[in-house]
């Protein structure tokens, strides 16, 4: 062996023996604590309050229906005729362009005031492309004169971009329409296609929704306050296949934005937020977005347990460019908070405590606000599988999705482990020391508050465009389509063995009470079987066979006990039924493999993401939706913070129309992003990818099996004065792949020996002592390339 080969074989062994972690795919081992506990870990929480479920009032696809029933009302004066079709009900408004054929719900619902109505529907044929279908809300009764006038409707045309394609309206006694608001949709709703209209009102408060796309929000001006609820179509033939109306909880926010934080314009991709405790006088630092103080139940903001000033007084200053970060004590504090709703936007406030249920309260009182479990003295706590799903379900009972960590839990290791279980992990540090800033930003931590946030900014300011401290995710969309049939067992291990971080699946509940893996409702697309999944029991399923590769149907517990042979991998469990009783058959899988240190949950149900809250209350969930389209950052900030803070959930949107503008805004409150799905427009993933996206969900996770994504390096290094410094170490893949790598392009840190640079290339002048960060540049595609910073090296100058 060469002497240079043995050198670094010998530091390798020495010095990079420490740095192998969970990103390792062949390794599985978890790290003890680096301090000795002075007191013991925190327990599982169990919550006592549950949080409230909106009781479902009407779901109905008219399948079993073989004529209207008798307490659902036509109005006399119909110009066309409403009837049932092949399981579907039909409102045909062909027999005249403006005069309307409607259909209203059973007469209980009129007592109704504060709900959602959501409905799935297409436009089969048209008079003309102005014609519209509508839902229509709070009118008269029908003993009205008009009958059921007035209401309100949420109206739609065939051709939906024109200028008035979607309208709130207000019919009239007089026979007359007072359109209250309208807008143009980005693309025609068009004939023969199924989309999803939605209505939330609440209180004079009301939303309009088409395909979860907020298109329409106003305030109500005439006081209906309840009454009829219907169907309507004029010049067209409307298709409903699904109806559902839900009880409204929580009232709708008032405002459209948030507060317009400084922009730090860092060249670090999605970079951490910085949170920085306020002074009794003066602001905090620009280089902080959000100022920490305590609050008291008088709502007094205080420093150092002194009276800064009143929480009104700041949310009222219109300069304002931070966030509050709010500790408090006790729920008469929350109790305060409370009476401020009515006058107060209190969306982009978060509170902070190390009391579970303090928070689960403030959080089930005040839904619109959020919360951050504070672990930060939590000594016990150490990185093993055991505290990292404590603290992951600590979090999600308190309904918070940030956690700041105690000292001994700022690693690399526990970092990722986290945020591969949808937890967002925050960094409190009072360290004022270059090398301990730079240790924390290597830990990919989302978040760091610190009475130095300026010594952040700055080390983050010296790094290259497109720095990623954190690695997106990469998980392998119902396993790895591109290479195997989806939702199955092969294709979901093909996905692990091509460097997955986590597999996606899609679960039904069979009729016999099984959890099984299938994307649609009908197995037909998948098998060629044309039945319902749900229909079937579990030995029918047992004999069907995907068409390409022929292979079975599994069941979830199948592909639990497989993954759990790679504890690096989490499960993306999607629940596609919308049967509540498949979540505690979840829950009971989830118990007999101990999976919670690898299993997440996502779905397009908000019913069944409230269902987990209380049934799986310890377990992250993802609410999967499309992206807002306001021509405003700050506007689609507001809507994703109303869809993740009301769920308590990460944002899993479909990724069109996702920007990186957008998602630094929103990430700055918390928000992760796991946009869907990335297939043959390698631009996307790519360019996402880059921008630091959180996770990534693709049909092609083996597009990333050769991405750098980790550095090994030594700790410490001796170096000669005037030589330019080579450090030896190692570069690692998606994949788990390693290889010996000199690294010659490296960040040096403020207070370090002086130096002359050459390019990257860095040679010491003097004595001394340094701190420098490896660097090392991938590029993925042209255009793409990203930069990775090892953790500091201390390098002593000889």
């Amino acid at each position: 062996m060469k002497p240079a080969h043995l050198y670094l074989s010998i530091l390798l062994s020495l010095g990079l023996a420490a740095c192998s972690d969970d990103d390792d795919k062949n390794s599985g081992s978890l790290q003890p604590p680096v301090t000795q506990p002075d007191q013991p870990a925190p327990e599982p929480n169990i919550p006592d309050e549950e949080v409230p479920i909106p009781e479902v009032l009407l779901d109905e696809n008219f399948d079993k229906w073989a004529a209207l029933p008798g307490d659902w009302i036509q109005p006399k004066n119909n110009a066309g005729q409403v009837y049932l079709e092949n399981g579907d009900l039909y409102i045909d408004g062909r027999a005249h362009s403006t005069q309307m054929t409607t259909l209203h719900l059973p007469e209980k619902f009129q007592q109704l005031r504060n709900y959602r109505i959501d409905m799935e529907f297409s436009f089969e044929e048209a008079l003309n492309e102005a014609r519209w279908g509508s839902i229509i809300y709070r009118g008269a009764d029908q003993f009205a004169d008009p009958s059921f006038t007035p209401y309100y409707q949420f109206a739609m045309r065939v051709a939906t971009t024109s200028a008035s394609g979607l309208e709130l309206s207000l019919r009239m006694p007089t026979n007359s329409w007072n359109v209250l608001q309208k807008s143009a949709h980005s693309e025609d709703i068009g004939l023969q296609k199924t989309h999803k209209a939605s209505v939330v009102v609440y209180g004079n408060r009301v939303r309009h929704y088409l395909d979860d796309q907020l298109v329409l929000d106003s305030t109500l001006p005439y006081n209906l306050a309840q009454g009829s609820i219907g169907l309507s179509s004029a010049g067209l033939l409307m298709k409903v296949s699904h109806l559902k109306v839900t009880e409204q909880l929580d009232a709708l926010p008032e405002s459209n934005k948030v507060t317009d934080i400084i922009d730090q314009q860092l060249p670090v991709s999605m970079a951490p937020t910085l949170a920085q405790a306020a002074p009794l006088n003066g602001p905090v630092s620009t280089a902080a977005t959000h100022a920490a103080y305590q609050l008291d139940a008088d709502l007094n903001l205080l420093s150092n347990n002194q009276k800064v000033s009143h929480l009104t007084d700041y949310l009222k200053d219109t300069q304002r460019r931070t966030l509050p970060l709010l500790t408090i004590q006790n729920s008469a504090t929350v109790q305060a908070l409370k009476g401020l709703t009515e006058n107060y936007d209190l969306a982009d406030i978060t509170l902070i405590s190390d009391n579970v249920d303090l928070l689960r309260q403030a959080r089930i009182d005040l839904p619109m606000l959020r919360t951050a479990l504070d672990y930060s003295k939590q000594t016990g706590l150490g990185y093993n599988s055991k505290d990292i799903v404590t603290i992951a379900h600590n979090t999600n009972v308190s309904l918070s999705k940030i956690v700041i960590l105690p000292p001994q839990l700022l690693t690399r290791e526990a970092v990722s482990h986290l945020q591969r279980l949808l937890i967002t992990p925050w960094a409190k540090i009072d360290s004022a020391q270059v090398l301990d800033a730079a240790k924390i930003l290597a830990t990919g931590v989302n978040g760091i508050y610190s009475n130095h946030p300026d010594l952040y900014k700055e080390i983050m300011q010296r790094m290259a465009p497109n720095t990623l401290l954190r690695k997106p995710l990469i998980t392998g969309h119902r396993g790895i389509p591109a290479q195997d049939d989806e939702n199955t067992l092969e294709g979901t291990l093909k996905a692990i063995t091509v460097g997955a971080d986590a597999v996606e699946y899609d679960v039904y509940l069979t009729k016999d009470d099984h959890v099984i893996l299938m994307h649609d409702t009908s197995v037909l697309r998948t098998t060629g079987v044309n039945r319902n999944i749900e229909d079937m029991t579990l030995a029918e399923v047992r004999e069907l066979r995907t068409l390409n590769y022929n292979r079975q149907i599994p069941t979830m517990d199948e592909v639990l006990a497989e993954v759990k042979k790679y504890p690096h991998v989490t499960n993306f469990i999607e629940i596609k039924s919308y049967k509540p009783e498949i979540v505690p058959k979840i829950k009971a899988l989830l118990d007999k493999h101990d999976a919670y240190d690898q299993a997440i949950v996502i779905s397009f149900s908000g019913d069944q993401i409230l269902q987990m809250k209380n049934v799986l209350p310890g377990v992250s969930t993802g609410f999967l939706t499309s992206t807002p389209a306001a021509q405003s950052d700050l506007v689609n900030t507001r809507r994703i913070l109303d869809a993740t803070q009301q769920y308590s959930s990460t944002f899993n949107p479909s990724f069109s129309g996702l920007s990186a503008n957008l998602m630094r805004t929103a990430s700055q409150r918390g928000v992760t992003f796991w946009p869907w799905t990335f297939r043959l427009n390698k631009d996307d993933f790519n360019r996402m990818y880059v921008q630091g996206t959180h996770g990534l969900t693709t049909d092609y996770a083996h597009d990333a099996s050769n991405f750098v994504v980790k550095l090994n390096t030594p700790k410490q290094l001796n170096a000669t004065a005037a030589q330019a410094l080579e450090i030896p170490g190692e570069i690692q893949t998606q994949v788990g792949s390693k290889s010996s790598y000199i690294f010659k392009n490296m960040l040096v840190l403020p207070g370090s020996a002086k130096y002359t640079q050459n390019g990257q290339s860095v040679t010491f002048v003097e004595k001394g002592t340094a701190y420098v960060m490896p660097r090392y540049d991938y590029t993925i595609a042209p255009n793409y390339t990203y930069t990775l910073y090892a953790e500091p090296v201390t390098v002593t100058i000889q």
